[in-house]
Formats: C-alpha cells, structure tokens, sequence
C-alpha cells in the first residue's frame, strides 16, 4: 500500500500540468512533471540517474553564525565543489535565487538585505538602511518598505524608489516584474496598488478587505490573498479580475502548488486542509491532519506538502497527488527546514544534525551530523560545473596558404580535399561541449594562458563583474563570443606566458576563477 500512495504521490502531484488549459509553465514545473511522470522505483541507481539529469541539484550551505559558504552536489553531500572568497553576515533566511546571475538574495539577522554570488564568490550588500516586509520574486530585485512606509527596490547594479504619499504596508512581487502593493484603509479595509518598475506611478488600484497573508504562485501567474475567512486570487496583470473565496475560518497559511492549478488551505477552526481548484471555483475538497497546521511548505516539484502542527515538534507529510496524510516525522521547524529535496525525502532538523527521511518508509537514508549548524538552500543550477580547458578556443580555419602542399623540388601545388593528410586537416566546429583539451595544432598556435572570472548573457552584467576585480592595479576585460549560438560575455585576463603566473593572479584577486590554455 505504502508503494502505491508513493506512485501516485510522484504521478498525480505534478501531472495537473496536463489537464489545465495551455499556459507558460516555469523550468521547476517542468522538470516536476518529467521526474513525476517517469514512474518506477527509487533504487539507488536510478535515483542517481534522475537527479543527474539536466542542472545539477545542488545544495548551498551557509553558516548560521555566519562565514565562508558553502555549495555541494545533492548527491555528494560530504564534499564542496565552491566555496565564497567572503565570509556572509548572520543570515535570517534566503529570499530567492537567480540562476542566471548566480545570486541568492538573503535577509540577515538584523533585517538586511543582501546577496551571495555564487559566481565570483562574493558578498553584496545595497546602500545601509533599515527595511520591512523585504522580499524577492527572482532573487535579483529585493523590495522593502523605507520606516516612512515608502518602496523600494534594490538589485546589485542599484536602487529604485517609489514616491507616494501613501503609506504601503506590504510589497508583493512577482516573477514578470509586475509588484503589488497592500495599503490600509479604515479598520477593515485594504487598497491594492499595482505597479512596475522601474515605471513609478500606480498603474492600476482596487479595493478589497484587509489582508494578513499573500503568497504568488510559482509560475507568477496568481496572487492569492488571505482576509479571515475569505480567500481572494487576482492575476497580477488585471486586478480588476479579483474573484472570492469562502473557507472554514480565518486563514492560517496557504500553498499553491507548482502549476497552480490547486490551493491547500489550512484555517483556524479546522484540522483539515482545504483544497480550492483554481478552474473550476470548487473548495470542496480536503486533507484531515491530526490537528491544527499553521504553516505549509509546498515541495518545488509538487509530490509532498508539509504541514507544521500548532504543537509540538514535527511535521506532517502530505501526497500532493492522493490528498493524504502520509507521515508525520519528528524535526524542528525554521525557515529553510524541513525541505523536500529533489530525491523525495525531506530534510528534517535533529539538532545538531540534519536527517534525510524517506517519508513513506520512514528510513533515515542520509545523515548530516553537524548539519543543523547551517542554513540549507536546495536548487538546481550548472554553474558549479568545471568549465572545460578548450571551451574559450576560437575554432582555426585553414587559409589558402595553408592548404597548400610544398613537395620535393620546392613546388606548390593545390592539394585535393581527398588528398589532404588527416594530420593537416582542419578540425570539424562543434557546438557541444568537450571535456578533452583542444588539439595539439590549437595549442602550438596559441600560446600562453588565459584567466578567466566569469561567462554571462548580459553584457552589463560582465562589466560589473569586470569593474568589481582588480589584480595588481589591473582591471580584467570582457570578450565577447558565442556557445551553441547564444552570445556569451566572458570576464578575463591575460595572457600569461606560464600557468602558474595565471594561477598566481586568480589567487591576488581572491575571487573564483579557471585558468585555460590559449588566447581567445
């Protein structure tokens, strides 16, 4: 039995995808839906091949005294492959993350915000200030509110603020940019503003009742609001689209799942979670819990919810797919844990260790000893892969003059494609990536060695990092180029006539960095 809530917990939980109406689905969502679909057992071979798939699953590690931190492969927990070349503040908890940038924004223990870069190993912090209600949609742009009640965003690049006579109690972003804005409004009534930076006028305005909770759905498509009894969701686009909602009691916590195409609530009145279908307006449906929850945590890929009891120290699991109580596991409760992980255990606090649980079998499958002393962060990036010592060689055509053959008597002749010796012929382009190290002819032609920092989409963006790194009084440069036909802009220096000098200045600019051979 136990087997078949499993199946069902992985299949149905992410599969909703399939029967709502065609829409943008984020990477998360997709990934769920391909890992929940696949079926079959949890050996330890298979398990390693799903979870190897695509970007790695990564863990990233950050000490809750603060210092150097910390990233490994979910699979290899017991090793580092990075780690800052700054030591991090206290953090409180993390915000979100931005794959593209490598940033986890995070808030710290006296309430400010910041970002770890997991590229080049820093630590950013915006201008000094004190904020509330900080938050993050895509792990770039951090919103909070001045103690003047004013908005502001701040990005590693700089600030934005928001004018307004009105004093905002809430900022809520979401992932397209759009932001959304809670004002009071007598006792028992609310504003709802909308806007987009870095526009600053309010674009739109309604009224609703006075809201104590908000949470946006993961595909940025829905924000769901809590006022006491009454659930409200509006997208975020036209909130004049608002619709309402009746529950229980007064909302305790919401959580939508990955598609959002359901909404578990949990009230104050009753030890069930309700379920609102997002399509067809029904909130008939539900979960018993032995008692009251009072906070949820939806798993990324969409097959367990965790439900925190108003007692006690431990959690309740839930099928996302049967809508049933499958487990209740002893652990704390703090921000970051407990976690599902990309495995389907949940990472469970046992102070001072951290234990992976298989919550169908209740097996403990991996076991941190020390673990509870950081703070856990789950994604799924490849920015932790070693780049390749060819990847940054230009490929090297043949000229007329060296598609020529000298033969004995000192004369020139055109030698035929088919005549060609193999040994001169020109290497084939390839747009995949090769771990081998380019050939021996590349290699004579370029010599020297390149130290490179970072490679990134946006030209912008590799300026910063460019202007951010200083070697000696020396600034590195960008060199534009292309991978796979997509414009890449590359951070480096050089070159340098050995490997070892190369090596010597990555480590003078106490930054992360790869030493290859040859010149772009």
């Amino acid at each position: 039995m136990r087997e078949v809530i499993r199946a069902f917990a992985l299949v149905g939980a992410t599969c909703d995808a399939y029967v709502s109406p065609v829409r943008r689905a984020p990477f998360f969502a997709v990934v769920a839906t391909l890992a929940a679909c696949g079926g079959g057992s949890r050996d330890e071979g298979q398990t390693e091949r799903k979870i190897t798939a695509g970007p790695d699953p990564v863990v990233v590690r950050v000490p809750r005294s603060g210092g150097v931190v910390r990233a490994s492969r979910f699979a290899e927990l017991d090793s580092v492959v990075w780690r800052s070349t700054q030591a991090a503040p206290v953090v409180d908890r993390i915000l979100g993350f931005d794959p593209e940038n490598g940033m986890l924004a995070f808030v710290d223990s006296a309430g400010g915000p910041g970002w770890i870069d997991l590229r080049l190993g820093s630590i950013k912090r915006p201008s000094k200030g004190s904020y509330a209600s900080l938050a993050s949609a895509d792990g770039w742009s951090i919103f909070g509110l001045t103690a003047s009640g004013g908005v502001v965003r701040m990005t590693p690049s700089g600030d934005w603020t928001l004018p307004g006579e009105r004093v905002v109690r809430r900022v809520v972003p979401t992932p397209d940019g759009t932001v959304l804005l809670l004002v009071d409004a007598g006792e028992e009534g609310a504003l709802l503003l909308r806007t987009r930076p870095p526009d600053d006028v309010i674009t739109d305005s309604l009224d609703i009742p006075r809201t104590d909770r908000a949470v946006v759905t993961p595909v940025g498509d829905r924000v769901y609001l809590g006022a006491a009894d009454r659930l409200l969701t509006v997208p975020p686009n036209d909130i004049s689209r608002l619709e309402r909602f009746s529950v229980d009691d007064d909302i305790l916590a919401i959580a939508p799942t990955p598609s959002g195409d359901r909404v578990f609530v949990a009230s104050q009145g009753s030890p069930r979670l309700e379920r609102l279908d997002r399509y067809s307006g029904d909130v008939s449906g539900s979960v018993k819990l032995p008692g009251l929850a009072t906070e949820l945590r939806m798993d990324p890929l969409g097959r367990y919810l965790l439900a925190r009891p108003v007692e006690g120290d431990s959690v309740w699991v839930v099928a996302v797919g049967t809508e049933e109580l499958v487990a209740t596991l002893k652990t704390g409760w703090r921000a970051d844990l407990p976690a599902v992980a990309v495995d389907g255990t949940v990472a469970t606090l046992q102070s001072p260790a951290v234990d992976f649980v298989d919550p169908v079998s209740g097996e403990s499958t991996r076991r941190v000893a020390t673990g509870a002393e950081d703070l856990w962060f789950f994604a799924r990036w490849n920015g932790f892969r070693p780049r390749a010592r060819g990847i940054d060689v230009p490929v090297a055509f043949r000229t007329r003059a060296e598609s020529t053959r000298v033969v004995s008597g000192g004369q020139a002749t055109n030698a035929a494609p088919s005549e060609t010796p193999a040994a001169d012929r020109p290497a084939t382009p390839s747009t995949e990536r090769q771990d081998e190290p380019p050939p021996a002819s590349a290699q004579t032609k370029r010599s020297g060695w390149t130290l490179s920092f970072a490679a990134v989409l946006s030209m912008d963006r590799a300026r910063e990092i460019a202007s951010s790194i200083s070697v000696d009084g020396q600034k590195p440069r960008v060199s534009p180029g292309e991978s796979g036909g997509t414009p890449v802009y590359r951070v480096i220096m050089g070159p340098f006539p050995t490997r070892d000098d190369a090596e010597r200045a990555g480590k003078a600019s106490k930054q992360s960095f790869w030493v290859y051979e040859g010149v772009p």
